[in-house]
């Protein structure tokens, strides 16, 4: 089942990193023909205030004044015929941004990340880091420095779960939009006889099952996942690197780090992540590849 994208939601602040972020939900949204919808959260309880409409249409006024600008900056020909609407609502950023992704049926959120800890690091920000774990759909986060030119590369993380065959079926369906080349990345805290024999038949099982060919296929050995991550990415700083989000256990919460939520704190590139839970779609993509040898 090929990764539809009709509705990409793009929330912004209105600062410098959600401008930079808005290219990619147009390009996107250019590529897969879908439907752009701009929202802003303003923190302001227009009901609760004396003035109530003067303070509402303020508020509006100011919004809609900001959608203006950011929709300026863009190419105005080569986006000319998008469909893009702006939304404003007041209340909780994460939870209005969450409410109106289930409304309107999104299937992408794109969204500008920000700030810079230390000399290696980008922070998303609490925001995004929040959408991140929340979002029933895929989430595409941006730092700053990011451009286009990341998507010539998509790196994917995989722990060989469940969920991991569609995820990756979904990220080459991004792939061939911008002719991307593929890695798929996996990493074991032991080298025996196990752990090559999942990652080979991973490989056999994606190679039967997903059909693109710019896609290679990487082993590493390490105790620790976070930082081997970080070294593949420093020889490729210019990709997507896709990570898998899947539900856990209350107690897994306890005793497990969870590992998209650190990288969200730590990456440098384009993060996207993907929906793990599905394993409906796993047994779609297997049982497509059956009839079409059939």
């Amino acid at each position: 089942m090929a990764f539809s994208i009709n509705h990409i939601f793009f929330p912004t602040d209105f600062s410098k990193n959600a401008e930079r972020a808005l290219p990619f939900a147009a390009e996107i949204a250019h590529k897969t023909d879908a439907k752009l919808t701009l929202f802003h959260a303003t923190q302001e309880t227009m009901d609760m205030a004396p003035d109530f409409e003067k303070t509402r249409d303020q508020v509006i006024d100011d919004s809609s004044g900001h959608f203006d600008e950011l929709l300026n900056n863009l190419d105005g020909d080569r986006y000319s015929d998008l469909e893009i609407s702006t939304v404003i609502q007041d209340g909780q950023t994460v939870t209005a941004l969450l409410n109106q992704v289930n409304e309107r049926s999104i299937d992408l959120i794109v969204m500008g990340t920000k700030g810079v800890t230390g000399d290696r690091n980008v922070i998303l920000g609490s925001v995004a880091s929040s959408v991140i774990q929340k979002s029933p759909v895929p989430v595409l986060a941006i730092p700053t420095g990011s451009s286009l030119d990341n998507f010539n590369n998509i790196i994917f993380t995989s722990d060989y779960k469940e969920g991991d065959l569609a995820a990756l079926s979904h990220s080459t369906d991004i792939a061939r939009l911008f002719h991307s080349s593929v890695d798929v990345l996996h990493v074991s805290d032991q080298k025996n006889m196990e752990s090559e024999i999942k990652f080979r038949g991973f490989r056999d099982l994606v190679k039967e099952h997903i059909d693109y060919d710019n896609i290679s296929f990487h082993h590493k050995y390490e105790l620790d996942f976070f930082p081997t991550v970080s070294d593949f990415l420093a020889e490729r700083l210019d990709s997507l690197l896709v990570m898998v989000r899947y539900k856990k256990s209350f107690w897994e919460k306890l005793t497990n780090r969870n590992l998209s939520k650190e990288m969200s704190f730590y990456s440098k590139v384009p993060l996207l992540v993907m929906i793990g839970d599905k394993s409906s779609t796993t047994e779609t993509i297997l049982e497509g590849s059956e009839k079409q040898r059939i």
